[in-house]
């Protein structure tokens, strides 16, 4: 007899990995705590899509700027936008996922070294390369880059319990993000409220005082 039960990637992407954390959730409401075999192969079909076109991009973007070096060796010493569409395609890795590592190894690379190379030619605008540096790792956070997707599969009122979901390394990230910024969203109250109320509806309480916890961790 064959199991209609879901067969997981090692590395899944996005699609699938909504789909892992809904499964059997009781964080998720009862009705999207159930997971059919054929939505998981239909993410991971969607999944492979995204992330066959990513490396194809990536490709492209390397023979691009291997010819523009080939032209000028100090190209990436004065050319800054290289490098925005470098970190735009890093932060595009984090809301694909799946087995990119490959690439994504291209990417920082690429921008470890343009980095370098703009910070020799223009010493003046470290700083500024320091702050675009830091919110662009801001955005490649997954639980960050998935949701805001144009065609997440996160819903709205699945923000929370998504990144609940996660690791305790990515919710006490996202609680020192939220407290730095007032208009954040998960905020403190949005996440206290949703964990009393799992709480009040069953969920571990150990586990809940973790995620607090994590979520309190970064001061």
């Amino acid at each position: 007899m064959f199991s209609n039960r879901p067969k997981w990637s090692k590395v899944p992407g996005c699609f699938e990995r909504h789909l892992q954390r809904r499964d059997g959730n009781v964080l998720f409401p009862l009705e999207r705590r159930i997971v059919s075999r054929e939505e998981v192969e239909q993410a991971q079909r969607r999944d492979k899509l995204d992330q066959e076109r990513f490396i194809e991009a990536v490709r492209n973007l390397k023979i691009e700027l291997n010819n523009s070096e080939d032209r000028n060796p100090l190209f990436t010493s004065h050319n800054s936008s290289f490098l925005q569409r470098v970190q735009a395609l890093l932060e595009e890795a984090a809301s694909i996922g799946g087995n990119i590592e490959n690439a994504i190894h291209i990417l920082e690379t690429t921008e470890e070294k343009m980095i370098q190379c703009l910070n020799a030619s223009m010493p003046e605008g470290k700083e500024l390369l320091e702050k675009a540096k830091s919110l662009s790792t801001m955005h490649r956070i997954p639980y960050l880059a998935q949701m805001k997707r144009r065609d997440t599969p996160i819903l709205e009122n699945e923000q929370v319990p998504t990144l609940l979901s996660e690791d305790f390394a990515t919710i006490s990230i996202i609680g020192y993000v939220s407290r730095r910024f007032p208009d954040f969203k998960p905020s403190d109250s949005d996440v206290r409220m949703f964990v009393e109320k799992a709480v009040r509806h069953g969920f571990d309480e150990g586990t809940a005082q973790r995620i607090l916890d994590a979520w309190n961790e970064m001061q």
